[in-house]
């Protein structure tokens, strides 16, 4: 953990660069794809919550809007305010 942790301000910015690429491919707030609320969105949502954690990491204003609705539909908390 402390290796991964210690590599966290070399790979931020590859982490950030995709994040802003996510931003483009996700539909709204409450779904990632026009079809609707799916497996996608279980698949997405955990992973990027699991993003959260990262200090630092930059979700544009969509990604966070999707982040925290279903964070709210599913009362389920995010990680931000323990982010290192």
């Amino acid at each position: 953990f402390d290796k991964a942790l210690a590599r966290t301000p070399e790979l931020l910015p590859e982490l950030n660069a995709a994040l802003a690429k996510l931003e483009d491919l996700i539909c709204c707030e409450d779904c990632c794809t026009e079809g609707g609320l799916s497996y996608d969105d279980i698949d997405l949502w955990a992973r990027l919550r699991s993003v959260t954690l990262v200090k630092g990491a930059e979700f544009g204003p969509k990604t966070k809007a999707y982040l925290e609705n279903l964070s709210a539909a599913g009362d389920i908390p995010l990680y931000f305010n323990m982010a290192l």
